[in-house]
């Protein structure tokens, strides 16, 4: 009797440990694919393009706080599409906005594709305490970091990447 109830505690410890796993796989995959969901923007002169979120990745450089965002862009217009860098903006939970470190700009090709646009914004240590969104259209912002304060210690010249919000 009593290695009966013991193959049962047992059965049901490694059935609640498969569900938990299971479980946060899951919500980190759905994490993933809500980070890097298409986003399409539309501007007032008729222009669209649309918007992939890659990766973004914060760490310290010798001037301070970095963040690079990685985009995905693609233009499904039959005309090239002009973009201006410092149209991407980011702003931190304080609405203190950041331009690109550098500007210029893009040229996607007539049903062109750029597999991978960075812009890297230097920030305030403060920043990363809460929610990051960069601006990706004249009136669209992404969220790319979420509210819960970022707290991990970076040292300089090293970066940490992220493929989600919850950072």
């Amino acid at each position: 009797m009593k290695n009966k109830w013991l193959k049962i505690i047992i059965g049901v410890i490694v059935v609640v440990n498969v569900i938990s796993l299971s479980t946060f796989a899951w919500l980190r995959l759905r994490d993933a694919r809500e980070f890097s969901q298409p986003i399409p923007v539309h501007t007032y002169g008729g222009t669209n393009y649309i918007v992939q979120l890659l990766e973004t990745a914060v760490g310290r450089v010798d001037t301070g706080c970095m963040v690079i965002v990685s985009l995905r862009l693609e233009n499904p217009n039959p005309f090239e599409v002009v973009l201006n860098r410092e149209w991407f903006v980011l702003m931190d939970y304080e609405k203190e906005y950041y331009e690109p470190t550098t500007l210029g700009t893009i040229h996607i090709p007539a049903h062109g594709i750029i597999e991978r646009e960075a812009f890297g914004f230097m920030v305030t240590d403060e920043a990363r305490a809460g929610l990051i969104a960069l601006k990706v259209g004249q009136q669209h912002f992404v969220t790319i970091k979420s509210s819960q304060p970022y707290t991990q210690a970076v040292d300089k010249g090293q970066f940490v990447a992220f493929r989600q919000r919850n950072w």
